[in-house]
This record gives C-alpha cells, structure tokens and sequence, in this order.
C-alpha cells in the first residue's frame, strides 16, 4: 500500500504564499589574491571591497612536438636528404624547411628536427660537432662552409679542369666525339 498525498488545504493547514521574485544584484568588487606570504595570511578580511593586485608570475609552457617530427621523418624520403657529396645544401634546406611548413613545425623547433633532412657523411658530421651548435642558423652555417666551402669549391674546381674530351670519350666508351661534346 503506498501513501497517497493529501493537500494541505484538506488537512486544514496553513498555507503561505510564495514569495515575490526579487532582483538582486551584487556589487561589484574587483578582488584578486594577495600575495603569499607571512602577513598576507595573518590579515583579517573585511567586509569592504579589496583591490588587491597579485604578483605577477612568468609561466613558460614547453611544447613537445615530437609528433610533428616523427611525421616529419616519415615523409622525407633518402632523395630529399643532404649527404655532402655532390649536393646543393641550399636546395635540400629549401625541401626541409617545406616539409617542415607542412608538417606544422615552427622555426623554434626546426633545430631538433634538422638531422632528419641528413644522412652520410653530413649526418656524421653533424653527430661529430652538435655540441658546437646553439642556433639553427649556426647548423646551417657550419654545415654549408664544411661541405660547400672554399675547400669543396677548390676541389670542384680541379675536376672540373681535370675534364677533357680524351677523358670524356674514354668514359663514353663506343659514343661518338658529337655525343661526347
């Protein structure tokens, strides 16, 4: 058997009215937490309205993007790559660096993601001298005079005039001197 409700007008109780909606606004208070220390929390709280300016911290949020760089890796294939041997460094940095817009990677980040755009004896290089390197200007830079400096223009140069058309049919073997030219 379950109870059953009565009014309470049927129980002869008396009955209130409902009060009267009522817009309450609060004041406003501008209210920030004091600082902390010794006598900020001895203080007593008043009733009054407190303008207090809390100290100002500096928060430095670290990004991990070491997502980015993993897709990053997986897209680059071994033609993109910089290996120091008779490549252009500034036409690999410009496939890196769109890779890397592509991926979403900030300049900030690029300097942990540059041994991606390497292999060989540039990646060995690179292993060999990190310690050396603070930015990633300084990477390139260091990378782009060891490979590509007065040195490799030299030795360029030598085969360059060590080229001869006896030399270039000897190579081209059964072609004629007009293929040879």
């Amino acid at each position: 058997m379950s109870p059953t409700l009565t009014l309470a007008v049927l129980n002869d109780l008396p009955t209130a009215e409902p009060p009267l909606p009522i817009n309450v606004t609060a004041p406003l208070t501008n209210v920030t937490a004091p600082p902390m220390n010794a006598t900020a929390l001895s203080t007593n709280v008043t009733a009054s309205p407190i303008n207090v300016a809390a100290p100002s911290t500096k928060v430095t949020a670290t990004v991990n993007y070491g997502r980015d760089l993993a897709t990053l890796a997986k897209i680059y294939t071994e033609e993109s790559k910089y290996s120091g041997e008779d490549n252009n460094f500034n036409r690999k940095l410009t496939i890196f660096n769109d890779l890397c817009n592509r991926v979403g990677i900030p300049q900030e980040a690029k300097i942990k993601g540059f041994p991606t755009m390497l292999y060989s004896i540039a990646l060995d290089f690179y292993y060999e001298n990190k310690a050396t390197y603070t930015t990633f200007d300084g990477i390139c830079n260091a990378i782009r005079n060891y490979f590509e400096g007065l040195e490799y223009k030299r030795g360029v140069l030598i085969k360059w005039n060590a080229i001869t058309l006896k030399t270039v049919m000897i190579k081209s073997e059964g072609k004629s001197i007009e293929d040879c030219l």
